[in-house]
């Protein structure tokens, strides 16, 4: 039998696992999806590690190894705790960040690690052994994944996030099967915090809410003001490389208004953090640009000294920062920036895939794949489906070509749920767990926030169009089939799909290619041949606050909760009014 690796991330937001053999992703689930509580923050995977065993067809006895990403070791020989002491003697620590230290050393110990996971396996499975656990040091997990799995030989490499071990933001040279750090960026002094800390400022709530602090920025204008504040908070550092971040004002101080930032912070701009419940006002957005502005700056200012040491073109980024769409597009925009790779599994989630993939390749030798598809996750058969749809006693039609009909259905203006084959991973909906719309219309748009999605009206949507319709509707661009980067639209995409067009002319799109995911190209096509537009409006399928949808069963209780007017289940389809026969 082939060598399987389990990766596990737990204990914070979005638990998930990931089970590797022979380089290849087999399967990888978040916990939410299965539980039905957003970010499931806190609880250990057990349902996501039972399904990815299950997708490999082994027992918890054929585990080759459990890889996680920390470097336990540090936490447990001391290293860890001498590096808080030298922070506790560097800056003026409160008795808050100190609690959080100690919780994090008992946490990582090795003794902590092997308890927390034995306990997990024997309650899932009544394992009385459990595979030896694999720890790998984080940013190193971060940057291998994404390294790896890009389409690059050689790259520079940025990982960024809130904290992993001693740092928060590592700049690497990726060339061949190795990264070698180049630049790195210790505790306090975190891009991943200082945006958090805006996120809450703002009346949104940390590691939810930055997508919505991304969107704000769009609108705002340029503030000195504002600026000259953020100039305190987020600053360069002495050599004109990395950055530093006053941590006075987001965790050394009193705490009234939030965890992520201290009383200081609001004094500091002036104002009140905003209540959720308050209108946002033009300062708001004008703040948000500013905070976008200078995540911006600081990445921008590393990558441009790592193409002076590297003589590299290709950017690779992982660690959750990678999820700002916004600094994506600003970093390949770059004089010299030719590719870019954003993991789309470049938070802590996604580096349960990314432990597992480096374990086997540090115990087999095995290179993992190159990142082609998302798909990776729960699947049901139409008998499945059909099965549900009895029980649940719902009228359906059976399509014997189901893009053709959903294709017409979106093209006489009804927005559609579109559940196809195995859920997609991360947070952005890739054709498996879609709902989906004509971006020919902004009213669809409008639709779709109101009665469906139930979100701010200033969030923008995203297209999904086939990869070659790419030239004709995109500027400079680089291959992007996860909406992790934004490009500059074309005049001729806000003509023909006004709808996916954010207000500052950019879309963060995902190019379908027919290879990885055959049905929904097909459906972009047959939407093409109506319409002469090949993209479409796609949102994930769930509606403010849950999980996407991963099983029918759930697809069906948003569709009936929600204003979406017609549910592609497989090859059946589902309509609110009355059902003509399918094609």
């Amino acid at each position: 039998m082939a060598d399987h690796f389990v990766g596990i991330f737990e204990g914070g937001y979005d638990p998930a696992v990931g089970i590797v053999s022979n380089g290849k992703l087999l399967a990888y689930a978040e916990e939410e999806r299965f539980i039905r509580n957003k970010h499931a923050n806190g609880w250990y995977p057990a349902r996501s590690l039972r399904f990815c065993l299950d997708q490999a067809g082994i027992g918890p006895g054929d585990v080759s190894a459990l890889a996680i990403n920390w470097d336990v070791p540090s936490y447990t020989n001391g290293a860890m705790r001498d590096f808080f002491q030298q922070m506790r003697r560097e800056w003026p620590v409160d008795q808050q960040t100190i609690n959080w230290q100690n919780g994090v050393l008992r946490h990582f110990s090795e003794e902590s690690v092997k308890a927390r996971h034995a306990t997990a396996w024997r309650r899932a499975f009544g394992a009385q052994e459990m595979p030896p656990i694999w720890p790998i040091p984080h940013h190193y997990v971060h940057a291998m994944h994404a390294f790896l799995q890009s389409p690059f030989d050689d790259a520079i490499c940025l990982t960024v996030d809130g904290s992993g071990d001693q740092f928060c933001t590592v700049v690497w040279h990726g060339q061949d099967d190795a990264v070698r750090p180049l630049y790195e960026v210790a505790m306090p002094h975190s891009l991943g915090w200082f945006y958090a800390a805006a996120t809450e400022y703002l009346g949104f709530e940390a590691y939810d809410g930055e997508y919505k602090v991304m969107g704000l920025a769009a609108y705002g204008h340029p503030n000195p003001e504002i600026k000259r504040a953020v100039d305190h908070l987020l600053f360069a550092a002495e050599d004109g490389i990395g950055y530093r971040l006053d941590p006075a004002l987001i965790h050394y101080g009193r705490h009234n208004w939030s965890s992520r930032f201290t009383d200081a912070f609001a004094e500091l701009f002036g104002r009140a953090p905003r209540a959720a419940s308050e209108p946002l006002a033009e300062w708001h957005f004008d703040f948000a640009y500013a905070i976008q502005e200078a995540l911006e700056t600081a990445t921008q200012r590393l990558v441009r000294w790592a193409q002076g040491e590297t003589g590299a073109s290709a950017l690779v980024i992982g660690g959750g920062v990678g999820l700002n769409v916004k600094m994506n597009s600003k970093l390949f925009e770059m004089e010299g920036i030719s590719r870019i790779f954003p993991h789309p599994l470049c938070s802590d989630s996604g580096a349960a895939a990314g432990a597992a993939l480096v374990a086997c390749w540090q115990q087999t030798g095995i290179r993992p794949e190159p990142l082609v598809t998302l798909a990776l996750g729960n699947a049901e058969s139409d008998d499945d489906i059909e099965t549900v749809l009895k029980r649940c006693g719902v009228a359906y039609a059976r399509s014997n070509d189901i893009a053709r009909s959903v294709a017409v259905e979106l093209a006489e203006g009804r927005v559609v749920g579109w559940f196809q084959g195995r859920m997609e991973a991360g947070p952005r909906a890739l054709g498996q767990r879609s709902i989906l719309a004509d971006p020919r219309h902004v009213s669809a748009r409008d639709r779709v926030n109101n009665v469906i999605k139930y979100r701010e009206p200033w969030r923008p949507f995203c297209p999904s169009m086939t990869a070659e319709a790419a030239d004709r509707y995109l500027e400079r661009w680089d291959d992007a089939p996860f909406m992790v980067v934004a490009f500059r639209a074309k005049p001729e995409l806000g003509e023909d799909a006004p709808a996916i067009v954010h207000v500052d002319g950019t879309v963060r799109v995902q190019m379908v290619h027919e290879t990885a995911n055959p049905l929904f190209h097909s459906l972009l096509k047959r939407f093409e041949q109506i319409t002469g537009v090949p993209v479409l409006l796609n949102t994930s399928f769930n509606v403010k606050g849950e999980p996407i949808v991963c099983t029918a069963t759930d697809a069906l209780r948003t569709f009936f909760g929600t204003g979406m007017d017609s549910l592609a289940l497989g090859n059946f389809l589902i309509r609110k009014s009355v059902l003509p026969e399918a094609a």
